[in-house]
């Protein structure tokens, strides 16, 4: 009989893992570098809203709301109420400015 198989399904099972962990630490140290240089795209962007409402949405936490301030290293100053929150770009998904009602005010609800 042969038992040739036996040995070789663990060693198939041992190289298909050792290639997916291969694949995600080659994606985590290519994200790892672009973090160190920035989105120069995503900042090249946010320049057009300085000055201007936006309502940025990020990975993690949700919606940042307020006036843009500068950008900076990567980094969004957003001011509302006379309060300064820094947001970093590697993490902004969408940034648009804030949408207004006929009158020209804030829209109270915001429907995606």
């Amino acid at each position: 009989m042969n038992t040739w198989w036996i040995c070789f399904i663990p060693l198939m099972v041992l190289l298909i893992i050792l290639s997916q962990q291969s694949k995600e630490t080659n994606k985590s140290i290519e994200s790892k570098i672009r973090r160190q240089k920035g989105d120069p795209e995503m900042q090249k962007l946010a320049v057009r809203f300085i000055g201007k409402d936006v309502l940025l949405n990020t990975v993690a936490s949700g919606a940042y709301d307020g006036v843009m301030k500068e950008v900076v290293d990567n980094a969004v100053v957003l001011e509302k109420n006379g309060k300064e929150t820094v947001v970093n770009l590697d993490y902004v998904i969408r940034l648009r400015e804030y949408p207004r009602n006929k009158r020209g005010k804030r829209k109270s609800l915001i429907a995606e």
